[in-house]
């Protein structure tokens, strides 16, 4: 009784070093693991950081070029075209408050509103100083004789920025600049006669313009383009012409890869009667002895 009553008083012994150990998780060994591999690669990180110039700098991102845009213009342009519409109405109102320097007088002499343009466009926009905008709207007025003009042009100056506009004065009418040397197209003046190449012209065209026949007919196996959404009634060639150096293989018999360049003139009537003069350049490559379509495009082509 003696011997166990001293057994259990007796301090816990502590195990030896060498002494086995109770095995741990694996999880627990490699967190160790990485915390000792962390602390000893420390030193040698900062080492290294030292010996080649200090920190890496952070990645930062490319610098993007910044573009200007001046939105002004926009806003001086939306502007023109409103107090232009309300100018030939005969809108009293608006037109005071854009134009502050018309005289009572001018105001009674605005234009008839029954006799409202059909509809306004600004056309050209200048900056000729700061704060100010020269401004010329094409005004496209109701009319019923085919010889009187289909568009005037109303020029303004407005001063101001963003939303704030008005006028300096009273529009001015103004002519429409237009280049004195027209640029020529690059197609021969004389039409072709009557041939394989025309009748493949008008074929295209008809089944094109026209939605009657198979368009794939008198097209070239690699050639693809949208179609159109409205079909007319009918079409008429007014006339083919070649390109100069594509002249001779244009009238001669057609051979296979020949490739020539034309310029088709015709016009077309819709359902209401209207009739629609065009022009398209087009590109027309032989297969088999025969003439399609390749590539189809507003002239001229190249």
């Amino acid at each position: 009784m003696g011997v166990n009553q001293h057994s259990a008083l007796e301090p816990a012994r502590s195990e030896p070093w060498f002494a086995p150990r109770p095995p741990r998780s694996t999880r627990t060994g490699l967190v160790q693991l990485v915390a000792w591999i962390a602390i000893l690669c420390g030193p040698a990180g900062l080492l290294v950081q030292l010996m080649w110039g200090g920190p890496a700098a952070p990645e930062t991102e490319p610098e993007r070029p910044t573009q200007e845009a001046d939105l002004s213009a926009f806003g001086v342009v939306g502007w023109a075209e409103r107090v232009i519409t309300a100018y030939l109405e005969g809108d009293i109102d608006t037109v005071r408050l854009a134009f502050p320097n018309a005289s009572d007088r001018q105001l009674e002499a605005l234009p008839d509103p029954s006799l409202s343009p059909s509809r306004v466009r600004a056309v050209a926009v200048e900056q000729t100083a700061a704060g100010e905008w020269a401004v010329t709207v094409a005004v496209f007025p109701l009319r019923s004789d085919p010889t009187t003009p289909a568009v005037r042009h109303l020029q303004l100056t407005a001063h101001g920025d963003g939303t704030a506009w008005a006028a300096l004065s009273l529009p001015a009418e103004v002519g429409a600049w237009a280049p004195t040397e027209p640029t020529a197209l690059a197609y021969t003046s004389r039409q072709l006669a009557g041939s394989p190449l025309t009748e493949a012209v008008q074929g295209w065209a008809t089944a094109y313009l026209t939605g009657e026949g198979e368009l794939d007919r008198y097209l070239a196996p690699e050639a693809a383009f949208p179609p159109i959404t409205m079909t007319h009634t009918s079409v008429e060639i007014d006339g083919v012409y070649p390109a100069p150096e594509d002249e001779d293989i244009a009238t001669a018999p057609a051979e296979d890869d020949d490739t020539v360049s034309v310029l088709a003139d015709l016009h077309v009537t819709d359902a209401e009667g209207q009739s629609w003069p065009m022009s398209y350049a087009l590109e027309l490559t032989s297969r088999s002895e025969r003439w399609e379509i390749s590539a189809v495009a507003v002239p001229p082509l190249t």
